[in-house]
């Protein structure tokens, strides 16, 4: 399949490019930094556009950046209300150079690349006119950046485990702030010792930056928490050296991911009302370890939609429906505390049990769940020509015959 560092040209090469609809997006392209917002500069050799793609499909979407990039030129409310806006002369030439005929420029077609499933979202798209190209990009990441750990067999052949739980944190502040909250519970209840915890920029100084900045997530009872049970124990917590920049795709690999069983992910996602998942969750399924989700609600049926099962059989998974977040993690805190509590041999004897549920996950990984996420991006792109094309003329279409849909899919699967 393709790489993802050229996942995002191969969409534009092979889905855009051929409809002339222009890209605009971040570059990096892990930035949400409104100054990093450009045209992409991808020469159609003609000399206009039938419309725009914005790729927003790296970082959650949230109110700020959104209504910043709305109003960047092309991308202003008024240059993209219609349909049919003239913006551009008709370029001369023969009309089969061209997906809309003599009247391609005519065509104001607009599509909005995204991993995420919101309310938000929703209500975005409605007001800014513009098509839902939906797909799971961390999906498409993490089969990149985990190819090779399908060779690696993981499985612990003693059944026995130095650690509990393994839970790896680098970002604690604004929007990930809630796992300063995760970790002051874990040391409340004296659970630190049970885990391997990575939690390097865990300082005081960065611990009172959140407490103090006015616009902190964390609510009122979170910040009297950790003032009273983390901060005055709070020094970085590094299991091994890294470069952050590529933490992301690594799975540590001396020793910390064997020793643990259980994997607490603590997801990007967590206070916004969003089904939005990374690779992270991708970590312990090609380990082959059972996982406790933090995130926001829903996300671990999100996660079961494509495929995976999960471990409601051991561990109470109702948190996942608790839409409160000091009490969703409370939740979550509870399940730790209640597997720290099991004996060596309770916990080997859950490690057997579930052998069926990791090789399935594993296996599903590297298998059904690539074909799902193919054609879940190919079709929703498709949809949204056929929504846009419904009840127009051929004058005004856009030609989807250019695009050869199941030749992407092939492409993409293998």
């Amino acid at each position: 399949m393709i790489s993802v560092d050229k996942f995002l040209s191969f969409l534009i090469t092979e889905f855009l490019d051929p409809l002339l609809i222009h890209s605009y997006g971040f570059k990096p392209s892990y930035s949400t930094h409104i100054d990093n917002y450009c045209n992409f500069t991808y020469d159609l050799n003609i000399g206009g556009t039938t419309g725009q793609c914005i790729w927003w499909h790296e970082e959650p979407l949230n109110q700020k950046d959104l209504d910043a990039v709305r109003y960047i030129g092309a991308l202003h409310p008024e240059k993209i209300g219609g349909r049919y806006t003239a913006e551009f002369p008709i370029a001369p030439g023969p009309t089969t150079q061209l997906p809309c005929y003599a009247f391609i420029y005519y065509c104001n077609f607009h599509i909005f690349a995204n991993s995420e499933i919101s309310q938000f979202k929703k209500q975005y798209l409605k007001e800014w006119n513009t098509n839902d190209w939906y797909f799971f990009y961390h999906g498409f990441a993490a089969l990149d950046w985990f190819r090779d750990w399908k060779y690696i067999d993981y499985t612990n052949k003693t059944a026995k485990f130095d650690k509990v739980f393994i839970c790896l944190n680098h970002l604690i502040s604004k929007n990930r702030s809630y796992r300063i909250t995760l970790l002051s519970h874990l040391y409340q209840k004296k659970l630190q010792n049970f885990g391997h915890i990575s939690a390097p920029l865990l300082t005081k100084d960065n611990i009172k930056n959140e407490l103090y900045d006015p616009y902190s997530r964390l609510s009122l009872n979170s910040k009297k928490h950790i003032l009273n049970n983390l901060i005055n124990n709070a020094y970085p917590l590094t299991l091994d050296k890294c470069e952050y920049n590529k933490a992301s795709a690594d799975i540590i690999n001396d020793g910390y991911m064997q020793t643990a069983l259980w994997n607490i992910v603590t997801e990007t996602v967590f206070y916004d009302q969003a089904l939005h998942l990374t690779e992270k969750i991708f970590k312990p399924i090609v380990s082959k370890r059972p996982f406790i989700l933090v995130s926001s609600p829903g996300n671990l049926a999100y996660l079961k939609s494509y495929g995976f099962r999960t471990f409601d059989k051991w561990i109470d998974e109702s948190y996942d429906d608790e839409h409160d977040s000091d009490i969703r993690i409370g939740l979550i805190v509870k399940q730790i505390e209640k597997l720290c509590n099991l004996s060596q041999s309770q916990l080997s004897a859950m490690y057997i049990e579930m052998q069926e549920i990791l090789e399935y996950n594993h296996n599903h990984f590297y298998n059904a769940f690539k074909n799902i996420i193919v054609d879940e991006l190919v079709n929703n792109f498709e949809g949204c020509l056929k929504k846009y094309n419904h009840g127009l003329s051929d004058r005004w279409r856009l030609d989807s015959s250019r695009i050869n849909f199941e030749r992407l899919k092939n492409i993409l699967k293998n």
